[in-house]
């Protein structure tokens, strides 16, 4: 069995806080919709990490739209994360063009090569 797995008032309070109320891959225009940078499916799915902070981005309309259209551009850029990976160790190329790690508190972390 399957269950939902939107993002809880207290992840989205975690997720507007972080994004400041912006897109957070173009920095441009406000952030309306939470994105799951690893896909759900259908049914949803049991893996509970896929609700946390680190699984999600809060992005305008449009950007929306690209990440879902363009997939290996979003997978190059850690905007989509494969099923195999855990999204809290997958980097994602922010709006101001560096890489972070997005943590499962809601927090962003500079990421660097030296820590592979």
């Amino acid at each position: 069995m399957r269950r939902n797995t939107g993002f809880s008032p207290r992840v989205r309070q975690q997720l507007e806080q972080r994004s400041g109320g912006v897109c957070e891959i173009c920095g441009l225009s406000a952030a309306e919709q939470a994105h799951h940078r690893r896909p759900r499916g259908a049914g949803g799915t049991r893996r509970s990490e896929t609700s946390y902070p680190s699984n999600a981005l809060m992005l305008c309309a449009c950007c929306h739209h690209i990440v879902e259209m363009n997939r290996s551009d979003s997978y190059q850029h850690g905007w989509v994360v494969r099923q195999q990976g855990n999204p809290s160790e997958v980097p994602v190329r922010y709006r101001d063009g560096l890489a972070y790690l997005l943590g499962n508190d809601g927090s962003l972390s500079r990421y660097t090569e030296e820590e592979l």
